[in-house]
């Protein structure tokens, strides 16, 4: 007994029969875009596809079942785990949010959903928008509670939205989760040295050494914050670090300059603030700062001139000020 009428959807059943997959696909392709087609249709285009390696066709056949028989669960899984393997993490989510919702006892989907929230949450907060990279990592949390990668992210979402108290609460979770959990300690220590608790910044980054001694980013810090304590000297071997080791970023040169000034060491610290101004030439902190050090030095009219810069931009955009370093996204390390 034929499984459909005669049509393309019988001429699709006996192509795959006899596994001519072309000629089967162009059948079901047709039968799956007429009215009513049956969910027999869309799982037999589905498993051509797969036959096919065909990985683009697959997801939108399985889209496309979902929106015909929304109550099978095999087009969501199909769906969402082809959106979140092409890091179509927002797609991803609309597809696995229903199907969540409706199995919720569904531990595959409460996965694929977590793994599209974290993506998502990791996209916006690489591209600054902080508040959606929230919304998208509590809820990541909440499905998986125990992961590691989204806590710390969740943690990082939370210092730069300036909300640092709770950031220490996700990180000291993060380590309970796992002690040896990568760059916790460092995370810890960032967020103590935003909220001007120094001794516990230097604390943890000293944690973060102990396991992590390369780790550049935890001698900018420790040197931010032993400078923060009121001890320049003593960070001024963590800042010269940082330095050499991360050439590129601004952060560094302009913090070991500030260092260097506190010291009475201002022709010294000239050198660094040039290098900061070349790195992030819309920062009106350091050309304020060697503003400073031109006058201290005689060069009056020079330094004239560039603070007139300085005020332009600092009316365009506002400077991160000493302990509003942002976080990024935390990758897990790969292994």
């Amino acid at each position: 007994m034929p499984l459909f009428a005669a049509g393309p959807c019988t001429e699709g059943a006996e192509a795959l029969g006899r596994r001519d997959l072309p000629a089967a696909e162009r059948a079901l392709r047709t039968c799956t875009a007429q009215p009513g087609a049956p969910l027999d249709a869309f799982l037999m285009l589905c498993g051509v596809y797969q036959m096919q390696g065909n990985a683009a066709g697959l997801y939108e056949a399985a889209v496309a079942g979902i929106k015909h028989y929304p109550a099978d669960k095999r087009f969501y899984l199909t769906a969402g785990a082809h959106a979140g393997r092409s890091q179509m993490f927002a797609d991803a989510v609309n597809i696995l949010e229903p199907a969540v919702r409706r199995w919720p006892e569904d531990g595959k989907l409460a996965s694929l959903l977590e793994s599209a929230h974290l993506g998502e949450g990791m996209t916006r907060l690489d591209a600054g928008d902080n508040d959606a990279a929230l919304t998208h990592l509590e809820r990541a949390v909440a499905l998986v509670p125990n992961d590691v990668e989204a806590l710390l992210n969740l943690g990082r979402a939370l210092h730069n939205l300036n909300r640092g108290e709770e950031a220490l609460e996700v990180f000291d979770r993060t380590l309970a989760t796992d002690p040896q959990a990568p760059l916790a300690q460092f995370h810890r220590g960032m967020a103590f040295q935003a909220l001007g608790r120094f001794e516990e910044a230097i604390t943890a980054i000293g944690a973060e050494l102990a396991v992590n001694p390369e780790h550049a980013p935890a001698r900018l810090i420790r040197g931010l914050a032993l400078m923060g304590r009121g001890d320049a000297q003593a960070a001024l071997p963590d800042l010269r670090a940082s330095v050499e080791a991360m050439p590129a970023d601004a952060t560094a040169p302009f913090a070991l300059a500030r260092c260097l000034m506190r010291l009475d060491k201002s022709p010294e610290a000239e050198p660094h603030l040039l290098k900061a101004i070349e790195l992030s030439p819309r920062d009106p902190a350091p050309r304020n700062a060697l503003v400073r050090v031109l006058i201290a030095t005689g060069r009056r009219d020079e330094a004239a001139k560039l603070a007139a810069e300085a005020a332009v931009l600092a009316r365009e955009e506002r400077s991160a000020a000493p302990g509003e370093i942002k976080f990024q996204s935390y990758r897990r390390p790969a292994k």
